[in-house]
C-alpha cells in the first residue's frame, strides 16, 4: 500500500491550539495530541487536497502561537518539510518527483535539511523530527492513520477530535 499522510505540530499548550483550531476546522476533522511542549495536529481536509500551497497558509497562521512544523509524504516518495515562525515560513524542503526540489533554511538548519534530503522521505522525517525535538511517531501519523485507530479503539484517550 503506497502511504501518504501529513501532519502539523505547534510549539503551544494544547487548550491554546484547541481553541484556535475550533474557529478554523471549516467542517473539517482535525485530531489533536498533545506532545509538550508541542501539539501536534492531524487536519482531514489538508491531507485529502494535498494542496501545498493550503498547507503553507494554515502553517503561517499556526506559527503565530508558536514554532510550527510540516511534514507531508506523498506516494512513500515526496517529501514536503516546512518550518515557520513569526507568521513565516522559515525553512523548507522539497524533494521527490511530484514535489520537485527545493530547500531554504537559515545557515544553521540547513545540513540538517541536506542529511534529511539524502534520506528516504520517511527516514528523512525521523531525523528532522528528532533533530527539532518533536516525537519521531508523531511526525509521521496522519489524518488516516488516527481514523483507523479511532475505529480500532486504539486512540489514546488524551487525543482530542474536533470538527
Amino acid at each position: 500500500m503506497v502511504r501518504s499522510f501529513l501532519s502539523l505540530h505547534v510549539q503551544a499548550p494544547l487548550e491554546r491550539v484547541a481553541a484556535w483550531v475550533r474557529e478554523r476546522t471549516g467542517g473539517a476533522g482535525v485530531y489533536l495530541v498533545p506532545d509538550p511542549p508541542w501539539t501536534s495536529l492531524y487536519h482531514e481536509a489538508l491531507e485529502a487536497e494535498e494542496d501545498e500551497e493550503a498547507i503553507r497558509a494554515f502553517l503561517r497562521e499556526l506559527s503565530r502561537l508558536g514554532r510550527a512544523l510540516a511534514f507531508m509524504v506523498l506516494g512513500e516518495e515526496d517529501l514536503l518539510f516546512l518550518l515557520a515562525e513569526g507568521g513565516e515560513v522559515q525553512a523548507e524542503l522539497r524533494a521527490g518527483p511530484e514535489l520537485g526540489e527545493a530547500l531554504k533554511a537559515p545557515p544553521g538548519l540547513a545540513p540538517l535539511l541536506e542529511r534529511a534530503k539524502a534520506l528516504p522521505p520517511e527516514h528523512g522525517v525521523r531525523a528532522l523530527a528528532l533533530a527539532l525535538g518533536l516525537h519521531p511517531d508523531h511526525a509521521l501519523l496522519g489524518f488516516l492513520d488516527l481514523l483507523e485507530a479511532e475505529e480500532e479503539g486504539d486512540l489514546p484517550e488524551e487525543v482530542i477530535y474536533l470538527e
